[in-house]
């Protein structure tokens, strides 16, 4: 039998080889696909999220606090820098602020919810102690402790108070440097003072300083407390004002732009009527500003008091009036004002400081009287820690209450 010849195409032979091996369309699609990659599970980048947030949150913290230590350095150094660096160091003093005053309103903010939890859990107690007492025959605590309420403590005031002894007197609050040199760290605001005078420094201590009148968080005076009940219709006695010891007339009345406020460009409002002479000197002079806004030198007082008091210096003034059971006397003829035994001395110690740290004038006579004062009523606990209070927030000590407790 005759052999079939060989094909002699060689490309009919790779085609059918070829033809052999392609694969099928399903398949050609499936080996070009690339595999899906899987996309991470939810709690991983949860947590990888939450890592950035921290370490963002930590180097935001670490540059706020070098800008806070930079705003440090006095203004004595930086009044040579060039204006640049200047306008730079005063955006740090800016953001220092800031800082702070976050950290004051967290801070009240906790206290005001612990506050509000701790009445809840007194009040609860309080039901389930009254439910559990209504059965019991025989017993009329109403008889048995009469004017128990009275007695309780409000938990509101309980608990704010808990939190400001346990965090408020090491929580730095110093503010714009008001000075230049070596002044305290004062408030930037007389406001601001104020809010450091009440919420800060006689926290867990609200009483008036010439007439013990105790007052409330919202400083409304309880003027039964104080024997001044008879001057319950007199609006400005119920309301507890800021009072200068050293009074701002007499120390301003010695600068230019209290007596001459239109020599400054500064003191003129928006419309271009002229400010005051105290308005003048807040805006131009740092002296002024530190000393009118340090709190060495405010005492919280009743209003009216304060409003008559007006700016007389102290002395004797054995004829001057009196208001009810309060111990200070003032003589408007005579211009004088004789404060009440137990805070003289405390008068005393704030003057001689003022006169050091600002340079202001006291006559021979005012300064005998005072060094009398100071002997005769020594430092006593309140002060002490008032003094403390005010040398943590401004970075300044009062001499003479330190030395008096040496």
């Amino acid at each position: 039998m005759p052999r079939r010849p060989a094909d002699p195409s060689p490309r009919t032979s790779a085609s059918r080889g070829r033809s052999r091996s392609r694969p099928t369309s399903s398949n050609a699609t499936a080996s070009r696909e690339k595999p899906r990659r899987r996309s991470p599970p939810v709690r991983g980048g949860a947590l990888a999220m939450l890592r950035l947030v921290v370490a963002k949150t930590r180097d935001l913290a670490i540059g706020l606090a070098l800008i806070s230590a930079v705003s440090f350095v006095p203004v004595s150094i930086t009044a040579d820098w060039p204006q640049s660096a200047q306008s730079a160091m005063a955006i740090a003093r800016e953001v220092r602020t800031l800082l702070v005053e976050v950290g004051g309103d967290l801070t009240r903010v906790a206290g005001d919810w612990l506050g509000s939890t701790g009445a809840e859990f007194v009040n609860a107690g309080g039901a389930l102690l009254s439910d559990a007492l209504q059965g019991a025959d025989g017993i009329d605590l109403g008889i048995q402790l009469p004017g128990l309420g009275d007695l309780l403590p409000d938990p509101n005031a309980l608990f704010g108070d808990l939190i400001g002894d346990l965090i408020g007197d090491w929580w730095p609050h110093p503010t714009l440097p008001a000075g230049g040199g070596d002044l305290p760290h004062v408030a930037g605001s007389f406001s601001k003072a104020k809010e450091l005078l009440y919420d800060r420094v006689y926290r867990g201590h609200r009483v008036t300083a010439y007439c013990g009148c105790t007052y409330n968080r919202k400083r409304s005076v309880d003027l039964a407390s104080c024997g001044l009940d008879g001057y319950a219709d007199n609006a400005r006695a119920r309301r507890v004002e800021a009072e200068h010891v050293f009074p701002a007339a007499q120390f301003g009345n010695f600068r230019r732009c209290w007596r001459q406020p239109e020599a400054y460009r500064a003191c003129r409002g928006a419309a271009g009527a002229l400010l005051s002479g105290r308005e003048c000197c807040l805006r131009v002079d740092e002296t002024f500003l530190a000393a009118h806004n340090d709190l060495q030198n405010l005492i919280p007082a009743v209003g009216m008091i304060n409003g008559d008091r007006r700016d007389y210096r102290w002395g004797m003034a054995p004829g001057g009036q009196r208001y009810g059971d309060c111990g200070i006397r003032i003589d408007s003829g005579g211009r004088r004002v004789q404060p009440p035994d137990a805070l003289r001395g405390d008068i005393a110690r704030i003057m001689l400081y003022m006169r050091d740290t600002y340079g202001f004038r006291l006559s021979r006579q005012d300064e005998r009287l005072f060094e009398a004062w100071s002997n005769l009523d020594p430092v006593d606990a309140w002060e002490l820690k008032r003094h403390a209070r005010i040398a943590r927030l401004q970075g300044r000590e009062n001499g003479y209450v330190v030395e008096s407790t040496d």
